[in-house]
């Protein structure tokens, strides 16, 4: 707790500046979590809080002086987390994996816990979601993650071949992404990935067509294909909305590292490697000014 007491007296030290602008100090209150019915007197500047009360978790620490005038300053308020204690005793293996295709989670399928093959031959062309999870030995499953891909068509006419592709989101069309295709004669072989780290979180809508070697610009029929998804960056509970529960559902995941009921791919937040107290800054900073 040594940490905290430090912060709570640099935040005791700075309210105290603020009233002695105007007067000198003549007294100081401090309360928890927004609770101002049970604001407490607190001694001269520094002074260490009894924080031995509150559960894990996130909090708030808020202060405010009062200057000889009788005027109270404005309340200064701070975030601090209480770590969880963490019990490694029931470590766990994969013992199972599953995967299924756009959301169609009663056609899901078991691979293998490692490296796998997944057969798409039967998707159509376009834009397809792929979501896997995995199941321990406790039985307890991890979070969902999902990416999309799109399978481009192969039907090309004879005298030109598919060479590049573009996309974009929403009515974005100034920044649409231009790709070339991986073609192997006049068929197109390969996966496509799309960058989707500018979309915010919630319901969108992507665009594409698909280039010719004439130049021309064209959908699979001679128009735009569209199709709408859901960007989850964010939601970590997957809940279908990204505010303060999935802030304490990432601060709780980040100091237990249970990912029970999270997401992992959606608590990326800051679209890094792995998932730490970086995500959670950016998640905050999203709930409280959204945009990334």
């Amino acid at each position: 707790m040594n940490i905290l007491k430090y912060c709570l007296s640099a935040l005791a030290i700075c309210s105290s500046m603020v009233a002695a602008a105007q007067g000198g100090v003549t007294e100081r209150e401090a309360w928890f979590d927004f609770n101002f019915a049970a604001r407490q007197a607190i001694s001269a500047s520094p002074a260490s809080l009894d924080i031995s009360s509150l559960p894990a978790g996130l909090h708030w620490f808020t202060m405010r002086v009062k200057d000889d005038q009788g005027v109270w300053s404005p309340a200064m308020t701070r975030a601090f987390i209480i770590p969880h204690e963490i019990d490694n005793s029931a470590a766990s293996q994969i013992q199972r994996v599953e995967v299924w295709f756009d959301n169609n989670y009663a056609a899901r399928q078991a691979i293998g816990a490692s490296v796998a093959t997944v057969d798409i031959s039967s998707l159509p062309a376009g834009l397809h979601s792929l979501t896997m999870r995995a199941q321990d030995d406790l039985g307890q499953w991890s979070s969902q993650k999902t990416v999309h891909f799109i399978i481009p068509h192969e039907e090309v006419e004879e005298d030109v071949e598919l060479v590049s592709y573009c996309y974009w989101f929403d009515d974005d069309v100034a920044n649409l992404v231009v790709g070339t295709l991986p073609v192997s004669g006049k068929t197109v072989a390969g996966v496509i990935e799309i960058d989707m780290a500018t979309v915010p979180s919630g319901q969108h809508t992507i665009h594409w067509m698909i280039g010719a070697s004439n130049g021309a610009w064209a959908g699979y029929y001679g128009e735009v294909n569209s199709m709408s998804f859901y960007n989850s960056r964010g939601d970590v509970d997957m809940d279908g909305f990204v505010d303060i529960n999935d802030v304490t559902a990432l601060i709780a995941y980040v100091l237990t590292g249970d990912a029970t009921g999270v997401n992992l791919e959606a608590a990326n937040c800051n679209l890094l490697d792995g998932v730490d107290i970086d995500d959670v800054t950016s998640l905050i900073n999203y709930v409280l000014k959204g945009d990334w």
